[in-house]
């Protein structure tokens, strides 16, 4: 159709744009996460440009091309000059409702998360070598008898014998330590020097070992029996739970190790509600107002628009993220710190040391987002973050155009400056480099 606008080919056009493409990796925490953005706002449009095609079948819908432009251009710079970027992922949804998905590594056997997406991974039933050690009581009996109570690897087993007995030389007699080994020929039996041992069987299903010595260990003279073994930890998985332990975790019969593990998909409901901004303006006065005095009211609406709808993104935000905010809060009081020292510079001092303990609590609570990666600052914080320019901790952000923008970074990190939180608050954000997790979802 003759003057339509196809929004799918208009954002392919501006994805390869190198200064939107700057924009827009300036607002993410990595290139992975600026790609899986451009993926999703790519789906956004291709997805508008399918519905207002059903749209002209069913309706007397029509479009002026010079004002859908100036929303597509609205939008997509709306996108990269936000806070979205920083805060927030972002995902496409072809419905007001829909589910936001994560992966958790479980264990097979038991449905433990070992990996989960978020919170501390649960190693302590994973023995990654399969290998493990085990004393044998040693007594007067010279046949053995040993349960292990593990799968085991043929070929691996090994017993070490230390045995004192006396010997006789020139210095006359005297005890002495004799050490013998016993080792796993892989058929189920152990192979050993002659004289040694009468008999041997290895069962290697559940570990039952049996061996018969020529002359019985002296328990008394401390001779030691000591077994090695490397267990079969991608076998058949061990269910003997016989209860569960304080924090809910199965207690097993036997110790065992799982080293089987698998991915699961875990899924929250995400609800959604639209938002749009409409602008309303005669074309034949537009016309006008350009023959007769030059003034574009398209591109200075589109301005507008575009200023406005990055302003609302970014109140709802930082308003969404304080209010929802769960937690203990750290409190520092910088007077005390000047009253103390009665200098400046032990002040921006006394601040950057605050900010690598907000850092490292940060760590302590998230467990796998260690670092900041973007700082929501009230007005008189923002301050403290552009004094530290003093001591080279702060580079100013000479593009910003709002008070409620990118302010620059403090030792790299976004320090973005909002007035929709208390002057002296101070959020620590952490967003994945794959952009898969952070404090906030926006749906488009």
């Amino acid at each position: 159709m003759a003057g339509s606008i196809n929004e799918a080919r208009l954002f392919s056009e501006k994805a390869s744009n190198s200064k939107y493409l700057e924009r827009l990796i300036g607002s993410s925490v990595s290139r992975e996460d600026a790609q899986c953005r451009m993926k999703h706002y790519s789906n956004v449009f291709n997805r508008y440009q399918e519905n207002k095609e059903q749209y002209k079948l069913f309706s007397g819908y029509s479009e002026t091309p010079i004002l859908s432009t100036q929303y597509f251009n609205a939008s997509v710079a709306a996108y990269v000059s936000s806070f979205a970027g920083f805060m927030s992922i972002e995902r496409d949804m072809d419905q007001p409702n829909a589910l936001l998905e994560w992966l958790d590594v479980l264990g097979v056997s038991d449905l433990r998360k070992v990996m989960p997406n978020l919170g501390p991974d649960q190693f302590n039933m994973i023995n990654v070598m399969g290998k493990f050690t085990s004393d044998i009581t040693v007594t007067t009996d010279p046949s053995y008898t040993y349960l292990v109570g593990r799968k085991i690897i043929p070929g691996t087993a090994r017993i070490k014998i230390t045995k004192t007995v006396q010997v006789t030389d020139s210095t006359g007699t005297h005890d002495d330590i004799q050490k013998i080994e016993l080792v796993d020929g892989g058929q189920g039996e152990f192979m050993s020097k002659a004289g040694v041992m009468t008999e041997s069987s290895i069962d290697y299903r559940n570990g039952n070992i049996k061996f018969t010595l020529v002359e019985a260990l002296d328990p008394d003279k401390k001779d030691t029996c000591v077994l090695i073994a490397a267990e079969d930890t991608t076998g058949t998985p061990n269910f003997n739970v016989i209860g569960t332990d304080a924090n809910g975790d199965p207690m097993y019969l036997n110790r065992r190790y799982d080293n089987r593990f698998m991915a699961k998909m875990e899924q929250i409901g995400l609800s959604t509600v639209p938002d749009m901004l409409s602008a309303e303006y005669n074309i034949t006065s537009l016309a006008a107002m350009k023959k007769a005095i030059g003034t574009d009211m398209a591109t200075f609406l589109f301005t507008k628009l575009r200023e406005m709808y990055t302003k609302l993104i970014n109140s709802r935000l930082v308003t969404t993220l304080a209010d929802s905010y769960q937690g203990d809060t750290m409190y520092y009081d910088l007077s005390v710190n000047s009253q103390k020292y009665h200098d400046f510079r032990s002040n921006l001092d006394f601040f950057n040391a605050i900010m690598i303990d907000v850092e490292s609590e940060l760590a302590k609570k998230s467990v796998k987002g260690i670092t900041t990666t973007a700082y929501i600052a009230g007005a008189n914080a923002s301050n403290m973050f552009q004094k530290c320019s003093a001591i080279g901790k702060f580079e100013k952000n000479e593009k910003a155009t709002y008070i409620n923008d990118l302010l620059g970074w403090f030792d790299g990190v976004p320090v973005l400056r909002s007035t929709d939180i208390a002057n002296g608050d101070i959020y620590a954000i952490h967003k994945t480099p794959d952009g898969q997790m952070a404090p906030l979802t926006i749906a488009a």
